[in-house]
C-alpha cells in the first residue's frame, strides 16, 4: 500500500489507506479518517472545511509530540484503557 512512497516519505508522516484504497498522508488524512469513525462526521466537516489549519495542526502536533507526552504524562497516552484510570485488568 505504500510501496510506491521513497522510505523518506513514508517515514515523514502517517498514512491512511481507506477501505476503497485511496491513500492519504498527514493533516489530509484527518477528515477520511473521521468519516470511518462513529460520530466522526463533525470532527471530518472541520477537517474539510479547513484544510490548511488542518495539516498545520498536525504538523504542530508531530514536532511537538515528545514535549506533550511529558506534559500529559505516559496514563494520557496509554492504549489500554485500564491504564488511563489506573486500574488493572487480570
Amino acid at each position: 500500500m505504500l510501496a510506491d512512497l521513497r522510505e523518506e516519505d513514508r517515514l515523514a508522516s502517517w498514512h491512511l489507506v481507506t477501505p476503497d484504497g485511496r491513500r492519504y498522508s498527514g493533516g489530509e488524512a484527518v477528515a477520511p479518517l473521521a468519516r470511518l469513525l462513529p460520530a466522526g462526521a463533525p470532527v471530518a466537516l472541520i477537517a474539510d472545511t479547513f484544510p490548511r489549519t488542518t495539516d498545520r495542526l498536525y504538523r504542530w502536533l508531530a514536532r511537538n509530540r515528545d514535549m506533550l507526552g511529558r506534559r500529559l504524562g505516559e496514563q494520557a497516552c496509554a492504549v489500554d484503557p485500564a491504564e488511563r484510570s489506573g486500574r488493572a485488568t487480570n
